[in-house]
């Protein structure tokens, strides 16, 4: 099968473009052709992986992506694939993998806790508008044959807000390296970690990893820590602006760790997860920090807290501002006893989500739209 993959950029500390890569090299393994457009890719393709790259105006985000979503169209419309399926909000795909989520409900979301000046901000943004111009466009003009939802919270959020019929979604959840993440990791990587950023082997160390601090919700997580009368250390792993939350910081050690290449060495050198977001379409951290035997603590704000137990493998908050519940949770999972046990259902829970399920389940739904084409008009 001859497939194109449409992505803006591949960076290593970008989870949906890391999901990406994972995506092209699964399905090349498989034997199918793989074409990518996209701006900028790390690394060589090689094999049966071919990178096109597709001219854009960088200058701004706004012109970034206007012109991407313009020259991708220009470049696809011409060419003759099985499948096209884009990561990014273009106008010409058989499938929009709506990994981002839905951009019209992560502004309701974040509208809802803005004063006056926030919400100019949102208002008077020219980028926010494009996202929403091109949101309307794939959805109120049909420019798909099947919307691909990473969560049951983004395929109701699509509903909800674009009217998209529910037979045109279809929710396939992510998948995880059961073996780059592992519980094993914490022998290879735990104690020499630690040692770099002053923590002992004995101490209760939360975990944050991802980048857009506001969305994801580390003020929530500074604040639960900081409620907490027992010591804990909390590492944050991501981009994000560290001086707007330093003030939040009293008297619990919290760490800006920056973006990590070897994320599996923090996932190692940690207790649980904590990931209190306002808005997330599903999160690969989920997956990742349970593969990691890590219990998790998340949202019903993220599609991650779909798959989680309450009280087995993790904890959902109903709202991100309540630090005083999440703080709660990570009470419980001090307790050594309690966390090792969730730590086992941790790792069970995550081995479901393999590769070899989620390529079926793409081929499955590749093989649909193929069949869907013979049958109907063009894209």
């Amino acid at each position: 099968m001859k497939i194109a993959i449409i992505r803006k950029k591949y960076t290593f500390h970008g989870g949906a473009e890391g999901f990406s890569q994972t995506l092209i090299t699964q399905l090349a393994e498989a034997g199918n052709e793989i074409h990518i457009y996209a701006m900028q890719w790390e690394g060589n393709p090689a094999g049966k992986i071919f990178f096109h790259k597709v001219p854009a105006v960088t200058i701004i985000s706004f012109l970034r992506d206007l012109s991407f979503a313009f020259f991708s169209y220009r470049m696809l419309r011409n060419e003759e694939y099985d499948i096209i399926q884009s990561h990014d909000k273009t106008l010409y795909q058989d499938i929009y993998r709506a990994g981002d989520g839905c951009h019209r409900e992560w502004l309701k979301q974040r509208w809802k806790r803005l004063g006056l000046a926030g919400r100019l901000s949102i208002s008077l943004n020219p980028y926010h508008w494009l996202i929403l111009v091109l949101e309307r466009m794939i959805f109120h003009g049909h420019r798909y044959r099947k919307v691909l939802a990473i969560s049951e919270l983004v395929k109701s959020n699509i509903m909800d807000n674009y009217h998209v019929p529910p037979e045109d979604i279809q929710v396939i959840y992510n998948c995880v390296d059961l073996v780059k993440y592992h519980p094993r990791n914490r022998a290879k990587y735990r104690r020499e970690l630690r040692s770099g950023y002053g923590i002992r082997e004995g101490d209760f160390v939360i975990l944050f990893v991802g980048s857009g601090f506001e969305r994801k919700g580390v003020k929530y997580l500074i604040q639960a820590a900081e409620s907490l009368s027992d010591p804990v250390t909390v590492l944050i792993v991501g981009k994000g602006p560290e001086k707007k939350f330093n003030s939040l910081k009293k008297h619990q050690k919290i760490v800006f760790c920056g973006p990590q290449r070897d994320i599996e060495r923090y996932y190692a050198s940690a207790d649980i997860f904590v990931f209190p977001t306002i808005y997330e379409p599903f999160g690969n951290v989920h997956l990742e920090a349970l593969a990691s035997g890590l219990p998790v603590i998340t949202t019903r704000n993220s599609g991650g807290s779909e798959i989680i137990r309450d009280g087995v493998n993790g904890f959902v908050i109903a709202s991100p501002e309540d630090y005083g519940e999440i703080a709660a949770k990570i009470r419980i999972l001090i307790e050594e006893k309690k966390r090792e046990s969730m730590s086992i259902e941790a790792r069970a829970l995550a081995e479901k989500f393999t590769f070899k399920r989620y390529t079926e389940e793409a081929m499955k739904l590749y093989n649909c739209i193929i069949e869907q084409r013979k049958e109907g008009p063009g894209k």
